[in-house]
């Protein structure tokens, strides 16, 4: 009973420092979005935090401090394809598009629609049961959504929110892949994510002529993807492992 509660505690710690640090880089990045291009912006976000994790893993090792872990394995390879194209690629250049049309407050809490997109995405798709407080939960952040979306007598949805909706549906499906490899290495995930997922975006944006940012902006970039990205994945990862 005491290991339940000891990991039960575990995970909602991780879980809300995973939110804490996700929540802190939307306003940071809707400043970075004032010198640079959304696609690339997220690209940078990504890159910064599978770069970043893989020289903390590297450096873990070197000093013989690198967790065991157990690494992905061949058949995890649908399951991570699916996680870098929801998670990494789609839902960051959504939210980063939505986020230069819209004021990063009202996107902070529409962020909260990611809960409902995951809770409804296992509960119809993966037949998860789903209990009268969540239930409740859900109600809470879809009333806030409405409360947020509020306009005179009406309730609508600019694109900018629109685009930010988008992304919590593309991160619930994400969650919910994510949870399939909860078991697996946080770590070597998130470094596979961000630097494909990453490294796809800035070529798109590359390609799209977008010019590239000052040096200072992109490693701003880089530590904020670090951080908010990287670290709070991994986290997030942690928390499902003692949640579900």
């Amino acid at each position: 009973m005491i290991a339940n509660k000891n990991s039960l505690l575990k995970g909602i710690l991780y879980a809300l420092a995973a939110a804490a640090l996700f929540g802190a880089s939307t306003p940071i990045s809707k400043l970075l979005l004032g010198q640079t291009d959304p696609w690339l912006l997220a690209g940078i976000l990504y890159l910064g935090a599978g770069l970043g994790l893989l020289v903390f893993k590297l450096a873990s090792g070197a000093f013989g401090r690198d967790e065991k872990e157990a690494s992905l394995r061949r058949s995890d390879i649908p399951w991570v394809s699916a996680v870098v194209l929801f998670g990494g690629i789609v839902g960051p250049v959504l939210l980063m598009f939505g986020l230069a049309q819209t004021s990063a407050a009202s996107t902070s809490l529409l962020l909260n629609v990611e809960g409902i997109a995951t809770m409804g995405i296992a509960w119809v798709v993966f037949q998860e049961n789903v209990d009268r407080r969540l239930l409740l939960g859900a109600a809470a952040i879809l009333s806030g959504a409405v409360l947020l979306s509020w306009n005179d007598a009406s309730v609508a949805l600019d694109r900018g929110g629109l685009l930010v909706v988008l992304a919590c549906l593309a991160w619930g499906i994400d969650n919910n892949l994510t949870r399939k490899l909860s078991g697996s290495d946080p770590i070597q995930l998130v470094i596979i994510k961000g630097i494909v997922a990453g490294s796809v975006n800035i070529g798109i944006a590359l390609w799209q002529d977008v010019s590239l940012p000052a040096l200072s902006l992109a490693l701003g970039g880089a530590v904020v993807g670090l951080f908010g990205i990287g670290i709070s994945l991994v986290f997030f990862m942690l928390g499902l492992r003692h949640l579900g």
